[in-house]
């Protein structure tokens, strides 16, 4: 019998309780036994163990043995296939520049990303976006020896809270097997030197109770556009687990990683010579070295009528940067960032029914902490004279309290309802300086009036007037409490074929930062919470002997108090500011696979989103040309495809390409003077096809694979970042996506 297509999606429960994940799974169909119709997909979405065409949600699933045969490892290329989802590029510095600590702070889900702080000051910030990785939030390790990954797009605020307003993207990766030793290896060489070794290594310490899990990863290549600039890294990462079934209904998971980067950036300035022209100009490269490291723990009791988990987790981040980017007049910017201690605590006590209760429900308490120093000083390259500095203290605590269930009414009928109390208390020590020298009376005449009368330095910033402010105390404490809420209605129409409809919420607490403000004086900028009512419907549906899966949904967000990051003169990288607008965005999404034969299969992905800004607060009309949002495509639309062919000696070759279409977006906002000017064109990214496709062969035992892939075939490059300080005279900057690229990948299982 002819094998499935290279998009198998079978999976276990890894995010239930550890003892069920330990158990033998439903494995992946092989070429020999391989069904005509579509694989059930089994998820935890929703902390429960669920059918995910049977869970009334926006959820896409991605296998990691697709992911790893794809040459798939980092968040971006994970994302890119998933309808209303893009980004992931941030690895710790992103292209603003900016210091970061949270993995998620680059990922966008139906159009909402997480904005930056004030002058680039994003550490500790809360992503709009919920990152998981083995259930811990914000955990690191994602990036190997993944089983699988679960994206939930919309708000997830009752049961992941605070920092789901987009979506939740769930990562899990394999735990130890009690049973079988063994061995899992992959090496991948690739374009501009790209080299990654990853291996993990299964042992069963005590047969049926205890067994350890390491895992290893390697990666290193070169920029793009120069060699160690503009993208270049170098990552290593080690994970242990260690999986304990002392007695039964008992399971304790422990784990441990590390993960170290070094990224490069500067190299080059990329500038933009004309809206959809980009040209090199060398210049310093820049070293960002990262390390984060991780403990945490999984324990599992069963109680009866329900179930009891806890997750301790900690992890640790540092940071030493040296980031160049261009200022006016084609000047190089040095931005040092360096974060001696950034610690993160969270508790999470979970008490759920038993999986075959009528009334599925689960209630718990959540706790975070976060404890920060660090420290943030801008200078002119060329003369070392100060732009800004900020040296910052943040203690952040989170307590949620929730409870959600689900109850039958019928047997096709059921409703759900969630709650969730948060608070949050920010308490920021900053001490804050700005150079009232810079842009005052300069040739170039970026900012009209000036602090200082009668001063006219130089573009470098000398002689330097320091103008300094403090915050600390009560003037630094905002706390704020929130009560999220879920209702849904979700209805059978027949065994294949899902309706539902909710009504939910979700929020982002607010702060207070310093930034610079009209005339480079310090200025306090306190901002409010975000608040999002989203309402959605959705169905999804199996015909044709479950070979064709058609899910639908439909979505209206609207804001209260969406927090948009812009600079007030875009010209000084410093004036950033918070402002909270309302913001209204309706969209629609569609999700195909059609098993035309056991050896084919196709899928198309479609999101449409349309967003407007309203009610705009004083100020924002002024700095911003946009009344929609920006970053992200309005219009998408991607096309899967698999083949598989059977060879001699029961062998395969598996065939997958996937291509993606994206409409016209504005990369970032543009102040109204530039956009008079024509600025709107060099911020905006024009519409592009992109594609991949890999070749697998696989071994007749499937334990040897040898995949070749070209990664964007069309070489259609789109902006990542723009920054328009001026069109007469023009400075403008971008960088760009990768061009084409090739690899090989060799996947062995011993």
């Amino acid at each position: 019998m002819a094998g499935t297509a290279g998009l198998t999606l079978a999976m276990g429960a890894a995010c239930l309780p550890v003892q069920a994940q330990a158990q033998t799974m439903k494995a992946a169909p092989t070429s020999q036994d391989a069904p005509q119709a579509l694989d059930e997909i089994v998820v935890t979405a929703e902390r429960f163990e669920r059918n995910v065409q049977k869970t009334a949600a926006s959820v896409t699933v991605q296998t990691g043995q697709d992911l790893l045969t794809q040459g798939k490892f980092t968040l971006s290329t994970i994302l890119e296939t998933v309808p209303g989802v893009s980004g992931g590029e941030s690895e710790g510095v992103s292209n603003e520049p900016t210091g970061n600590d949270s993995p998620a702070a680059g990922i966008t889900i139906r159009g909402v990303s997480s904005n930056g702080g004030l002058s680039g000051q994003t550490l500790s910030g809360v992503p709009a976006t919920a990152l998981y990785v083995d259930n811990v939030y914000n955990g690191i390790g994602g990036g190997y020896d993944v089983d699988r990954v679960e994206v939930l797009r919309g708000p997830q605020g009752t049961l992941y809270g605070r920092s789901a307003t987009a979506g939740v993207v769930a990562i899990h990766t394999r735990n130890p097997n009690l049973a079988d030793y063994s061995v899992d290896a992959s090496v991948e060489a690739g374009s501009y030197d790209l080299r990654r070794a990853s291996v993990a290594v299964n042992a069963p310490i005590v047969s049926d109770h205890l067994a350890l899990r390491v895992a290893a990863n390697h990666y290193e290549r070169d920029g793009a556009d120069v060699d160690k600039g503009f993208g270049a890294s170098r990552g290593d990462d080690v994970k242990l687990k260690l999986l304990a079934l002392p007695s039964d209904g008992v399971s304790l998971l422990v784990g441990a990683s590390m993960q170290d980067r070094t990224l490069y950036n500067g190299g080059a300035a990329g500038n933009l010579v004309a809206p959809n022209t980009v040209e090199y100009t060398p210049y310093s490269v820049g070293t960002a070295k990262l390390k984060s490291r991780q403990v945490w723990a999984e324990l599992n009791v069963d109680l009866g009528p329900a179930r009891l988990t806890y997750l301790p987790a900690y992890r640790s981040f540092n940071q030493d940067a040296t980031v160049f980017v261009v200022g006016p007049g084609g000047n190089s910017i040095k931005q040092i960032v360096t974060t001696p201690e950034d610690d993160f605590v969270t508790h999470e006590l979970r008490l759920t029914s038993q999986p075959d209760s009528m009334i599925k429900w689960q209630t718990g308490l959540f706790y975070y902490s976060n404890g920060i120093r660090s420290s943030n000083r801008n200078v002119w390259e060329s003369s070392d004279g100060l732009l800004f500095s900020a040296d910052i203290d943040r203690k952040t605590r989170d307590l949620g309290v929730f409870a959600e269930a689900t109850v039958p009414v019928t047997q096709a009928l059921r409703l759900t309802g969630g709650l969730r109390w948060d608070k949050t208390t920010v308490t920021t020590a900053e001490v804050y300086s700005s150079n009232l020298s810079v842009f005052c009376n300069t040739p170039l005449g970026f900012v009209s009036g000036c602090a200082v009368a009668g001063q006219n330095s130089p573009l470098a910033g000398l002689p330097e007037s320091i103008s300094t402010i403090k915050v600390s105390g009560n003037a630094g404490r905002r706390a704020f409490k929130n009560l999220t809420y879920k209702a849904r209605v979700e209805y059978d129409l027949a065994p294949a074929n899902l309706l539902y409809a909710s009504i939910s919420s979700a929020f982002l607490p607010g702060d207070v930062q310093i930034g610079t403000g009209a005339g480079n004086v310090p200025t306090v900028y306190p901002y409010d919470s975000e608040k999002l009512t989203a309402y959605e419907i959705g169905s999804k549906n199996r015909f044709f002997d479950r070979r064709l899966q058609v899910n639908l949904g439909a979505f209206y967000y609207d804001y209260a108090g969406y927090q948009a990051s812009v600079q007030l003169d875009q010209s000084n990288p410093a004036s950033a500011v918070l402002f909270n607008v309302p913001l209204r965005m309706v969209g629609v999404e569609l999700e195909t696979l059609f098993q035309l034969s056991p050896a084919d299969r196709i899928g198309l992905n479609v999101s449409h989103i349309d967003s407007k800004f309203h009610d705009l607060p004083a100020g924002f009309a002024d700095a911003v040309a946009q009344r929609e949002l920006w970053g992200f495509a309005p219009t998408s639309l991607t096309l899967l495809y698999d083949h598989q062919i059977r060879l001699s000696g029961g062998s395969t070759l598996n065939l997958h390409g996937d291509g993606a279409w994206r409409s016209a977006y504005d990369v970032r906002f543009t102040t109204p003077g530039l956009a008079a000017q024509g600025g709107l064109d060099y911020e905006r990214q024009k519409a592009l096809f992109q594609g991949n496709l890999n070749l697998t062969w696989v071994s007749a035992n499937d334990r040897l694979s040898v995949t070749g892939y070209v990664r964007n075939v069309t070489d259609k490059r789109y902006k990542t970042y723009v920054n328009l300080q001026s069109i007469s005279p023009l400075q403008a900057s971008a960088t760009l996506s990768d061009p084409r690229t090739f690899g090989v990948v060799l996947t062995g299982k011993f």
